[in-house]
């Protein structure tokens, strides 16, 4: 609730100061963005999203990463500039675009609303956020293989609580959500070794044992926990289908 109030006050703030304020064209608007964020300078929310169309920017609190914590997410995953990064569920890209301009890895967005794909697409452009790319489809469909790590935003929540549903556009349900939390573990359990997970209010279920959680961050409303796929000796892996206790 601290950080809630704190967040409120900043956007009153901001917003008292834009009304005093000259109004920057947006390209003034986009270019002191980016500058801002590769210098290392704070950048609220309440400014970022002022890119995004009002539908969008309304969806903020609720359904995309703080620019805060997309930073520090990035700081987890990346390893060096040829970490590859899925976001699964990237919406409207804020993480994506936020960690390509605040960090030396490539991230790469899969979201199933066509229109949040394509929005993504053109502010990661007019930003000029290069290591990006989105991908609309099914996370399903993805060959997870070619990633080095993952971020995980709870990304099906939406078919457990209705009344944070974005649109229409999807089919949701308890039987998509308990299955695509199945996929999610059954695409991690074979990602290589040494592959980085972070998650922010967690995924919806348990990392596979064969995952060790070396670091929680305390963040914002909920906290960043990073994971990492530990090797397996072959002779204590019994069957795909059957899980191991780590003692973690």
């Amino acid at each position: 609730m601290h950080y809630r109030r704190v967040v409120e006050t900043e956007m009153k703030i901001e917003a008292m100061g834009q009304r005093l304020l000259p109004k920057e064209n947006r390209k003034d608007q986009i270019r002191s963005l980016v500058e801002d964020l590769r210098e290392g300078r704070v950048v609220t929310d309440f400014r970022f999203d002022q890119i995004y169309p009002h539908p969008v920017r309304k969806l903020s609190e609720i359904h995309w990463t703080p620019v805060n914590v997309a930073i520090r997410a990035a700081e987890l995953l990346v390893r060096n500039h040829k970490t590859r990064v899925l976001d699964v569920g990237s919406g409207c890209g804020k993480f994506c675009t936020v960690a390509a301009l605040t960090s030396p890895g490539q991230f790469i967005g899969v979201e199933h609303r066509v229109h949040l794909a394509e929005l993504a697409k053109d502010i990661a452009q007019e930003l000029g956020a290069n290591k990006t790319a989105f991908i609309q489809g099914n996370m399903a469909d993805l060959d997870w293989s070619f990633f080095d790590s993952f971020y995980l935003f709870n990304p099906f929540y939406e078919n457990k609580a209705a009344i944070i549903r974005i649109d229409d556009t999807v089919t949701m349900g308890m039987k998509r959500y308990s299955r695509y939390i199945e996929i999610v573990r059954t695409k991690l359990r074979a990602a290589r070794e040494g592959s980085r997970v972070v998650t922010y209010h967690g995924f919806g279920g348990d990392m596979p044992a064969c995952y060790q959680l070396l670091k929680r961050v305390p963040i914002g409303v909920s906290a960043l926990e990073l994971w990492i796929k530990m090797e397996i000796p072959r002779s204590i892996v019994k069957s795909p289908s059957e899980e191991m206790t780590l003692t973690r």
